[in-house]
């Protein structure tokens, strides 16, 4: 406006000063018939045009939504938009007629604008089509790791990977994941197209099965249609991504598309893209905290040869060669003695007899025997009920339908049996079994989480259903918060008949109902050890306090027994245990071997947050596991953590950092365990079964 002033004085200057005449300068006026347009152009993205008209007006101003604007003499402006995504504007265009005369109007405008990054496309491409492989001969070519603690908070990064060249890729369970082929092509102006050929097959992760018909708890193989093409879209990475870290860019495939390993998601952010090299991650659909990484590459894949281990310790820094006949060497093992197996339900009371570990021509054996009797105490329990005022009844578990998951401890276990006395009180078919063994703990018992809190304000007692050997025995039951074992309530009862069923009632009046209940524990026989001839013994011998030590390798020479039932481990144990406790000590465990399924050995990482079963584990074959010896060896490094059998196959590769227990002091163990939660049922007709080692070494 302060402009247009200046315009109307120097034109009445001119004019004056031209002639000497007075002249009359037409007064302002508003603007009339004031008209707007808005056409968006066909051929520039985000470009519209905006057109304006009235009488009277000397300029327009034209404000386009976005926080900019522009004056025009003639009403005609063109203004390009570029912020991707769909976006509104409001676009405000005044007439003026000068001196504070002005007339506005208004438009909406909506603007669409898709994302592009030519520089992402042509690589993905090569210009118009380019294939891309698993980068199977890599490690981390398929990989776990936490996802980013919301698009708000704290940046997390992959810390680890649970794969490497030959576990995906020389199992039968999840080979058909390495010969699939990506192609991404491109018509020229930046779309993309992308088609999966997997052969026919999938590899399903566990916890999305049922989308090809499958269920389990294990990852699978699964025949499955992937084929056509599909759009690919790219988008900005939403969240605190730093930028080190990422492109910045990912891949939204339409249609459900995948790219390889089915975890539910179909977008997938580029953390790195070269000419040879695609690197992405994408989160799982079932739980929001995982992310999976895989690593692509456009060379073809060759086929995968068995790995050989490529040692950096070569120095022989500690043995046991067993070559003393006799005891175990007392400057290199001491023992694990008891019960229980502390925490996974096995059978076996551990020993120093030498029926059960002796040194003997040249070999180490560990001898696990079965005594034929059971040699502890047997408890049966049934209908865990709430009971509150006027006879209202909840029933917490009448192990009926699937069984709780159950945890033992102290020596004890649970689980869910056919009633053995289908009489008197009780002839539900199903009831749950509790075994304290010889040699148990005192406080030996067990444990199952609800689905839901009890309501301790509704209902005020329990009653529970059980089955006991004896008069007299105090069954404690005591119900406690999972995440918060400090608040709880605990009462005891004591058995009134023997080997009859009888129903027991806890008065639960005093529980404090600001707390959260959702575990029933019980501790049948509570203050007894079972005393007599164990049913199960072995040995388990450990290097605690006697060697320990970070990093190197560890080679075993040994021979696996064949029993069903047996499960024996060589394995390695953080020497802060005693102060951190476990998993946060951490836990290697070299070879691990179930004699029912003799054939496979297995190895493991159990840490925070992967442990029990959700450890970082893989397995491969061994056909002669139980006839031959094999070498069983774990290289551990600052960065990684690798397990080999025989020299050869390196089945399970693990990115160790500085977040990981793994760079501390560690003590070796070897033992045999019967039963438990990966021993599985012991045969019946079991009556020994021997584990022969040939030597242990430490190279560094």
């Amino acid at each position: 406006m302060k402009k247009l002033k200046y315009l109307y004085l120097l034109l009445f200057t001119v004019l004056v000063s031209c002639d000497g005449d007075d002249v009359d300068i037409p007064a302002a006026v508003t603007p009339s018939d004031f008209s707007v347009a808005s056409v968006a152009s066909t051929t520039d993205v985000g470009a519209y045009t905006f057109t304006a008209t009235a009488k009277g007006a000397n300029y327009y101003h034209f404000d386009f939504g976005d926080g900019t604007s522009a004056l025009s003499t003639t009403g005609i402006v063109t203004k390009i938009y570029d912020m991707v995504g769909d976006n509104s504007y409001t676009v405000i265009i005044t007439a003026s007629g000068g001196e504070g005369k002005d007339i506005s109007e208004t438009l909406q405008i909506g603007v669409s604008i898709a994302f592009a990054d030519p520089a992402t496309v042509a690589l993905l491409t090569n210009g118009t089509a380019k294939t891309w492989f698993l980068a199977a001969s890599q490690p981390g070519h398929l990989g776990l790791g936490p996802a980013r603690d919301g698009i708000d908070g704290d940046w997390w990064y992959p810390k680890w990977y649970v794969a490497s060249a030959f576990e995906k890729c020389a199992s039968e369970d999840s080979d058909c994941l390495c010969d699939d082929e990506f192609t991404f092509t491109t018509d020229g102006n930046g779309s993309l197209t992308y088609t999966l050929d997997n052969k026919g097959q999938t590899f399903f992760n566990a916890a999305h099965q049922s989308v090809a018909g499958g269920s389990g708890d294990t990852d699978l193989c699964y025949d499955f249609d992937t084929s056509g093409a599909k759009t690919v879209t790219l988008s900005p990475v939403a969240g605190n991504v730093p930028d080190e870290e990422t492109t910045g860019i990912q891949m939204n495939i339409a249609d459900g598309g995948f790219m390889g390993y089915y975890v539910g998601s179909s977008t997938y952010e580029i953390l790195s893209i070269s000419d040879d090299l695609l690197y992405v991650r994408t989160y799982d659909t079932e739980n929001a905290d995982l992310a999976w990484y895989h690593r692509f590459t456009s060379s073809a894949s060759e086929p995968i040869e068995e790995e050989s281990l490529q040692t950096i310790y070569t120095n022989l820094v500690w043995s046991d060669e067993f070559d003393v006949d006799g005891a175990p060497n007392p400057a290199n093992w001491s023992y694990d003695l008891g019960a229980g197996g502390w925490g996974n339900g096995e059978a076996q009371t551990y020993t120093d007899d030498p029926e059960n570990v002796i040194v003997e021509g040249g070999m180490l054996k560990i001898t696990a025997k079965g005594s034929g009797e059971f040699g502890g105490a047997l408890h049966y329990y049934d209908d865990i009920t709430l009971l509150g005022g006027g006879g209202a009844t909840s029933v917490v578990q009448d192990f009926e339908a699937a069984a709780p998951e159950f945890t033992g401890f102290g020596g004890a276990s649970s689980s869910v049996i056919d009633n053995p006395d289908a009489t008197g009180e009780n002839t539900s078919i199903k009831v749950s079994e509790s075994v304290k063994p010889i040699g148990a703990e005192v406080w030996a018992g067990t444990f199952f989480d609800t689905p839901a809190p009890l309501d301790l304000s509704t209902y005020t007692s329990l009653s529970l259903k059980t089955w006991s050997p004896a008069v007299g025995s105090v069954v404690r039951l005591k119900i406690e918060n999972k995440a918060n074992p400090d608040e709880f309530i605990e009462v005891d009862a004591n058995t009134g008949v023997a080997e009859a069923w009888e129903t027991l009632t806890f008065d639960l009046s005093g529980a404090n109902l600001a707390f959260t209940y959702d575990r029933v524990v019980l501790f049948f026989d509570f203050g007894v050890s079972p005393s007599g001839s164990a049913a199960y013994s072995s040995a388990r011998i450990k290097s605690e306090n006697l060697y320990e030590f970070t990093y190197g390798r560890v080679e075993v020479r040994a021979k696996l027994p064949s029993a069903g039932g047996t499960w024996p481990a060589l394995w390695a144990l953080g020497a802060n245990f005693d102060e951190v406790g476990w998993p946060e000590t951490g836990e290697i465990d070299i070879m691990e071997h179930v004699g029912n399924n003799p054939n496979v050995t297995s190895s493991a990482l159990h840490y925070p947050g992967n442990s029990g079963g959700n450890a970082v584990t893989n397995s491969t074959s061994v056909p002669t596991a139980t006839t031959e010896f094999h070498n069983y060896t774990v290289e551990w490094t600052a960065d990684s953590i690798k397990f080999v059998v025989d020299d050869e196959l390196i089945h399970t590769s693990f990115v160790n950092s500085i977040d990981t227990p793994f760079n501390s002091d560690f003590f070796l163990i070897m033992n045999i365990a019967m039963g438990g939660t990966l021993g599985g049922s012991i045969d019946t007709e079991f009556t020994e079964a021997t584990m022969e080692v040939d030597y242990i070494r430490v190279y560094q």
